[in-house]
């Protein structure tokens, strides 16, 4: 028993009607080699020589992800806040029992919203510097040994 493929055995079995993005697919024409084997057609359409196939280049969907990595970015600034948090809590309130009764938090809320809002602008700019390639400009091709 030989083993072959499904579409070899039985032609009508190649998908001919499935619509494809750049319609080289013609339904009913499929090419057949000398071997009775399916030869790979060429493709009938050029693309945009100026385009790469599966890139990032519209300016809203680069800054729609480096605002992502802003926003990591202050969810990492939230959560080293926290490990303070829980470092005063073990440590230094554990063996002094200073409770910080007397520290008022108000006039430092304007300097926390900037330290926030840094952050996110920072993170932000390092997503812009990543997707826009601008960090990968410079880099030399590492080659096999």
């Amino acid at each position: 028993m030989s083993f072959r493929r499904l579409s070899e055995s039985f032609p009508t079995f190649y998908a001919t009607q499935v619509p494809t993005l750049d319609r080289t697919r013609v339904p009913g024409n499929r090419p057949v080699g000398s071997s009775n084997s399916p030869v790979q057609p060429s493709p009938t359409k050029q693309g945009n020589p100026g385009q790469s196939a599966g890139a990032i280049d519209h300016w809203s969907i680069v800054l729609l992800y480096s605002m992502g990595f802003g926003a990591m970015a202050v969810a990492a600034l939230m959560f080293t806040v926290l490990i303070g948090v829980w470092m005063y809590g073990q440590f230094i309130w554990t063996f002094t029992h200073w409770d910080l009764a007397n520290v008022r938090l108000a006039p430092f809320k304007s300097l926390a919203y900037g330290i926030v809002a840094a952050t996110f602008v920072a993170g932000t700019g390092v997503g812009l510097w990543c997707f826009s390639g601008a960090a990968w400009k410079n880099r030399k091709p590492v080659r096999g040994k």
